[in-house]
């Protein structure tokens, strides 16, 4: 055979079966265009050039890498869609007499084919649309460095590289899978897995068993380090247990539905009942992977937003003056004189108008609330919820001016939490509530795990009497100071950091809200972006898992309508049918999704106050405008693919 026969029969394969091939390009061309455009910045110079711009780098080389993994995961499953369609054209071939050896020789070429012009165009478009995305890189991280987007040969040769890699071993598993099989099994595979499938109690139980575990490890968590130690585990137990619910579980349903009378015996829930039944150990195994995945757009792109939004909680937190100052041992009095003297100074210098500084001694240590009391601990069990409190003395010092005296059984409370009772107790000791700081705000310590309580209490010697009910449970005295500026100025604001920095010593460790602020969103900017194109690329391969699952049920059930038409079932009663079927089929995936992001969300939430993201009301607000756009997309593919299901049916 000339070789040209070869080429021509294999550009005709793929335009012959343009419905399944054209969605697989596309596939194919969107995760290298993603790929290279993360590469592209990875291996952009200016990028270490910001703050937080290693970190940033660390971060896009992950989700490079896991975008890499997945687009190999994914394309290899769509793959077999494709393989399973066109066994039978395949066969025929062979059948026709065509060796295996010149089909596999078509087969190289449509593989080839395909892979050049998904790289040549997924390579254009990452150029193309890599320079939107970087600027929403720069969006994101709020950067005022310069930073210039450049197409990156070291990115575009990787992603040839690994794409090159990922057809040839898809093209490698294609041939063995022809070379093993016999015409006879090709033209019979469509059709294989017709037998009724029998209900499997254990595996339902199991299922039920590993999904409920998975839900209660999440919905009782408490604390931060309980919801690190169990998340591992609760995932692994709700993915384990999606599959043998969907497998095992939709088949006893279905057959509980079957021997429920008054439903089954209607026209559209007899044969969709009946077509999904004899399918479903097959059908299953994707539907729980739709769910599996639809859950991973939901929790990556809710968290990502939430730390995102979240920052300035966290900088209220952390840094909640412009420049502030912690010395991590006790000051003398002389010392701090000194150190709000080098503020007024250095601020002086500058000329930078600026509010008063705030100086003052504070003791921190963790604690377990029960009711309207803290009680220090030194040990905490993983499974109580922590919360830190911070005891601030105010005689001598300017909140006295601010707040007014306190009794010696008084404390004024700041800080997140909200105190109802007119009473409040420290370990054994009781105060009395009074109003009128809430706005008092200090320095959460770096990396803390716990919400705090900020206490204002009357003198020092009323904090040792605390601390002597507890002693092992708090921290050394630390001193703070902080200030706001009145200046517009980034820069300036920096360099009076950096001077303040010099001028008082190793001792004191300076910090300022706009590098922490930059810091932050370099990371959690880096995350979000990470998110956006992992969550892009989790509801890409949902939609086409769907698309294909609906284009192969509806080869296989044409056969099977007409056969129900030609016995008397009308034009009709086939819609119905078919709108039973998909509706059933199809959003089963997305209601489970539903109830495993509700049920992960107080582990997810508990996992955040590890991150400083406190605020709950804001990770609700994100996870249902997730779900809500995600249910649209959801429901605009329904659309799409029913219409394409009832034409192949037709």
């Amino acid at each position: 055979m000339r070789k040209s026969f070869y080429g021509s029969l294999a550009l005709n394969n793929v335009k012959k079966n343009a419905k399944g091939y054209v969605p697989y390009m596309l596939t194919c061309i969107i995760s290298i265009m993603i790929f290279y455009i993360m590469a592209a910045i990875v291996y952009n110079p200016d990028v270490t050039k910001m703050f937080g711009g290693t970190t940033l780098r660390s971060l896009l080389q992950f989700g490079m890498w896991v975008v890499g993994i997945f687009s190999a995961i994914f394309l290899f499953y769509t793959n077999s869609f494709l393989i399973k369609q066109r066994k039978k054209e395949l066969a025929l071939y062979n059948i026709l007499g065509m060796a295996k050896r010149h089909i596999g020789k078509v087969m190289l070429l449509e593989t080839l084919f395909v892979s050049a012009v998904s790289l040549i165009i997924g390579l254009i478009a990452g150029m193309v649309f890599g320079k939107l995305f970087f600027l929403l890189l720069l969006r994101i991280l709020v950067v005022e460095l310069p930073m210039g987007y450049q197409i990156s040969t070291d990115g575009a040769l990787l992603t040839t590289v690994l794409f090159g890699a990922i057809f040839l071993v898809v093209l490698l598993c294609n041939l063995g899978r022809i070379s093993l099989a016999n015409p006879i099994q090709l033209m019979a595979g469509s059709r294989q897995g017709e037998k009724e499938p029998k209900t499997k109690w254990l595996l339902v139980l199991l299922g039920l068993g590993m999904t409920g575990a998975g839900y209660y490890m999440a919905i009782t968590v408490v604390s931060p380090i309980q919801a690190l130690g169990v998340f591992f585990a609760a995932t692994i137990l709700v993915i384990g247990g999606t599959y043998l619910l969907f497998t095992a579980g939709s088949i006893a349903l279905l057959k509980m539905l079957k021997k429920k009378k008054s439903f089954y015996y209607k026209t559209e829930h007899f044969t969709a009942v009946s077509g999904m039944l004899y399918r479903m150990k097959r059908n299953a195994a994707g539907l729980a992977s739709i769910c599996i995945l639809s859950t991973m757009v939901l929790v990556t792109i809710s968290t990502t937003v939430s730390m995102q939004v979240g920052i300035s909680d966290i900088l209220d937190r952390q840094v909640p003056y412009d420049i502030q100052a912690r010395s991590q041992k006790p000051l003398t009095d002389n010392k701090a004189a000194e150190l709000e003297n080098q503020f007024e100074t250095i601020l002086s210098r500058y000329g930078a108008e600026h509010g008063k500084v705030v100086s003052y001694p504070c003791v921190a240590a963790y604690g377990e609330e029960q009711g309207n009391r803290v009680i220090p601990i030194d040990t905490f069990s993983v499974d109580k919820e922590l919360v830190q409190i911070y005891l601030v003395p105010m005689e001598g010092s300017r909140l006295e001016k601010d707040y007014g005296s306190l009794a010696e059984d008084e404390i004024i409370i700041g800080g997140e939490r909200e105190v109802d009772s007119e009473t409040f107790g420290i370990g054994s000791m009781e105060f009395r509530v009074k109003d009128g700081a809430s706005d008092f705000k200090t320095a959460a310590e770096l990396g803390t795990i716990a919400i705090p309580y900020y206490i204002l209490v009357k003198d020092q010697q009323v904090v040792d009497e605390i601390r002597n009910t507890a002693k092992e449970a708090f921290s050394e005295e630390t001193y703070f100071t902080g200030v706001d500026l009145d200046i517009q100025s980034n820069s300036k604001t920096r360099a009076i950091a950096d001077t303040l920095s010099e001028e008082t010593g190793r001792s004191i460790y300076i910090e300022n809200r706009e590098t922490s602020a930059m810091e932050l969103h370099s990371v959690y900017g880096g995350l979000l972006f990470v998110g956006i194109f992992l969550g892009l690329l989790f509801t890409i391969a949902t939609v086409l898992m769907i698309y294909y699952k609906q284009i192969t049920e509806g080869y296989e059930d044409s056969e099977n309508y007409h056969i129900m038409q030609k016995v008397g079932m009308s034009l009709a009663e086939v819609k119905r049918s078919i709108r039973s079927q998909i509706l059933i089929v199809f959003f089963l995936p997305l209601i489970a999704a539903i109830f495993h992001v509700a049920a992960a969300f107080n582990m997810m939430s508990r996992l955040l106050i590890a991150i400083q993201i406190t605020n709950v009301w804001l990770f609700v607000g994100a996870t249902a405008a997730t779900i809500l756009a995600f249910a649209v997309i959801y429901i605009a593919v329904y659309s799409l693919t029913a219409r394409e299901y009832y034409k192949l049916v037709k």
